[in-house]
């Protein structure tokens, strides 16, 4: 426990960081924003599967305020890009078919806030990571990283970055799956008993390796792109090492993710590339189904792989016996509450012994949508599935006009997007900083692609 006097200096110091941010962020945004994109694609978050549980770098200051120190940063940024905006009332939105739905949210969380602190629920519980102040979290680093870029130089920065710090993280896991075990959160051999290891067991580090991979495929299989030999076989063994970066972490999250990424590129290449990429995509995914059934399904067989992948939500299960019976239990304790939910603060009850993986926390359910439901209801749902959709259009009517760095920014963006859409369905990335973090990136690219335009606007208003 910490003195007067330590509580005091932290105070102190903390005071004296705040001007600093906000000051970088004002005059230097890309620097704040580089920052956030070298920890999130670097450190793991997740501890779940370790025999010991260690502390993160998302984690640190949770100790001794409301959120971590990463998470205060954010917000602190995200009140200085609110100050910039308010000072220049005539720059057009950064993502303006986004406006109303962050806007509508911001208004929700604090509804809850009010009504929480009325019905005598304490602030910290209001305001835990496993409500829905990461979605919070999400829409201010979106805007963070649409921000900070409005040039094509910036552009190619940010490409180049994701595509280096994809290669890197990935090399390490490389080196580490071959002569050290794999990932040390390893719940398959720690919890089940499987011997098996894997590169890692984080969604977030899937995803890097499955964006850097769809970047990848993107060069090699545009027929605008003019690639020296060398060029094209060091990306052909990126994208290798990239794809069994999720291969080898068995994660059938990622893998379906990385299914409908590859299925958007298929669907967006003219008719006489689809072939070259169909031989590609059948070579990759023919090695991946056997790995994966060998190691990851090895013991789950009864029925052929199909059965195999849907052992644990096959439909002929009793309810109690399936990975959705929390679920069940989720929605049998909302109740009559179905509109607005059982707010952040709200759990639910069912049998602990079925949930026991849960470690006796019943306030988060593994599905994105779901947990919205949970603690929003109908009304949280809508809103956040109407930014989703949002998004979605803006991407389909926009894509035309985009061409080179922009085009890859866009394309994807939406493909990242689409990478998240089965956690979104039985994950719990809603109560995960990083992974939110990461789906605001993807959610911003789109806008980053356009962002010279929304420059060039913003110099006729301030011209006029």
């Amino acid at each position: 426990m910490m003195t007067p006097i330590g509580t005091f200096g932290t105070l102190l110091a903390s005071l004296m960081v705040i001007p600093v941010i906000m000051g970088f962020t004002i005059k230097a945004p890309k620097l704040v924003v580089f920052g956030f994109i070298v920890i999130l694609f670097v450190f793991s978050s997740s501890t779940w599967g370790q025999l010991q549980e260690e502390t993160t770098i998302y984690s640190r200051g949770t100790g001794i305020f409301y959120f971590s120190l990463l998470n205060l940063i954010l917000l602190t940024a995200g009140v200085a890009a609110l100050l910039k905006k308010l000072a220049n009332p005539n720059t057009p939105y950064l993502a303006a078919p986004l406006a109303k739905y962050s806007v509508a949210f911001v208004f929700l969380l604090c509804a809850h806030l009010v009504l929480g602190l009325m019905s005598g629920v304490d602030l910290e519980l209001i305001l835990a990571y496993n409500g829905i102040i990461n979605i919070l979290n999400m829409l201010v680093f979106m805007y963070l990283v649409i921000m900070a870029f409005n040039s094509e130089k910036d552009q190619q920065n940010l490409l180049l970055t994701i595509l280096a710090l994809a290669a890197v993280r990935a090399v390490f896991g490389l080196v580490r799956y071959v002569l050290f075990e794999g990932d040390s959160a390893n719940p398959y051999r720690n919890f089940e008993g499987l011997d098996m290891k894997i590169f890692f067991f984080d969604i977030a580090d899937n995803f890097v390796a499955a964006l850097a991979a769809f970047c990848a495929a993107w060069l090699v299989t545009s027929p605008k792109i003019r690639l020296s030999p060398p060029k094209r076989l060091a990306l052909y063994l990126f994208l290798a090492l990239e794809v069994a970066v999720v291969a080898l972490s068995f994660r059938r999250s990622s893998l379906l993710g990385l299914a409908l990424m590859f299925a958007l590129l298929l669907y967006q290449l003219p008719g006489r590339h689809r072939l070259k990429f169909v031989i590609l995509g059948l070579g990759m995914l023919s090695v991946v189904a056997v790995v994966f059934f060998e190691q990851r399904l090895q013991f789950n067989t009864a029925g052929g792989i199909l059965s195999s992948l849907t052992y644990d939500i096959s439909p002929d299960k009793r309810i109690t016996d399936s990975r959705f019976y929390e679920l069940y239990a989720a929605a049998q304790s909302i109740g009559s509450n179905w509109l607005f939910g059982l707010g952040s603060w709200g759990e639910y009850s069912g049998n602990r012994e079925i949930l026991d993986y849960h470690v006796g926390r019943l306030d988060f359910v593994h599905s994105g949508f779901g947990h919205i439901v949970l603690k929003t209801g109908v009304a949280g749902l809508l809103i956040f599935v109407g930014l989703l959709f949002a998004y979605t259009s803006y991407y389909f009517k926009t894509r035309k006009y985009r061409a080179g760095n922009a085009l890859l920014l866009s394309d994807a963006g939406f493909a990242g997007f689409l990478f998240w859409v089965p956690t979104l369905l039985i994950g719990t990335p809603i109560i995960e900083f990083r992974t939110m973090l990461m789906i605001g990136l993807t959610l911003a690219l789109p806008f980053v692609a356009a962002r010279k335009e929304t420059v060039q606007l913003r110099t006729y208003y301030a011209a006029a």
